[in-house]
């Protein structure tokens, strides 16, 4: 005997698969848009992209310790995507010099804020490009000249923190920014960093010893480059010191600034 409810029951199956279909095929093309930088607005047209946006803070990526001390100059070109926060994702190389240079300049701006554009009153989604020029020793001051020139002899006369009164303490000491791609893996892992603390308590030009990965070192120095400490001192005078630091990267606790 026929089932009186199966054409209906046939019906509301197709119904439900083309509807699911439906959804993911909407998904896909919201990452697809996402991706590529576009604003996604619901009832209304999307705002074309911008190639500039404004950031918090002044870029200022690490420079490549082994490169700095050869002076070598060099260039990067990065694209990203801001969030509605103000955060950059899925920061991409356009074209550099050279990789390492990139990676320095994505570790910097991934670390930033930015102030995306509103459409009535509201944040949205934008792409920002950005172009950075490492130009050697023309962009330190005095201070940071004289640190270098030390730094690139055979056996610089620059102190280590055991050999200090007492050692520096931090002044400003903001955590890493967790890296966007690590991030999104759940993958953790750590960096050892070498840097000078200088007379005045500024941090300069920090070294990846080793990371776990290279996302992680990155994130690790660029964060580095922005604490202060405490001036260091040797006999009661000021004097430049190094120091060697491990920081852990928990995808379990996500310690990021965001």
């Amino acid at each position: 005997m026929k089932n009186p409810l199966r054409p209906f029951l046939y019906g509301a199956t197709a119904l439900f698969n083309y509807s699911i279909k439906m959804k993911a095929f909407r998904a896909h093309l919201l990452f697809v848009l996402i991706a590529s930088g576009a604003s996604v607005w619901a009832q209304k047209p999307a705002a074309a992209p911008t190639a500039s946006v404004n950031s918090v803070r002044k870029m200022a990526p690490v420079y490549p310790y082994e490169y700095l001390l050869q002076s070598k100059s060099g260039w990067a070109e990065v694209q990203f995507t801001v969030e509605y926060s103000g955060r950059a994702i899925m920061v991409r190389k356009v074209d550099a010099s050279d990789d390492v240079f990139a990676k320095a300049l994505m570790a910097d701006i991934e670390s930033n804020e930015f102030i995306p554009p509103r459409v009535n009153g509201e944040p949205r989604l934008t792409t920002g490009k950005q172009r950075f020029a490492f130009t050697g020793d023309t962009s330190f001051d005095a201070v940071q000249k004289s640190i270098l020139a030390e730094l690139r002899k055979p056996k610089p006369a620059i102190v280590s923190v055991k050999e200090l009164d007492k050692a520096p303490f931090p002044v400003r000491q903001d955590p890493p920014n967790f890296p966007y791609a690590l991030q999104s893996d759940a993958i953790s892992g750590k960096a050892e960093i070498e840097f000078v603390i200088d007379r005045e308590g500024r941090v300069v030009f920090p070294r990846i010893v080793s990371a776990s990965h290279e996302d992680f070192g990155w994130a690790a120095a660029t964060a580095v480059s922005r604490w202060r400490y405490s001036a260091p001192v040797k006999g009661g005078q000021k004097v430049d010191a190094r120091m060697t630091l491990v920081i852990n990267f928990d995808a379990a606790t996500l310690a990021t600034t965001w």
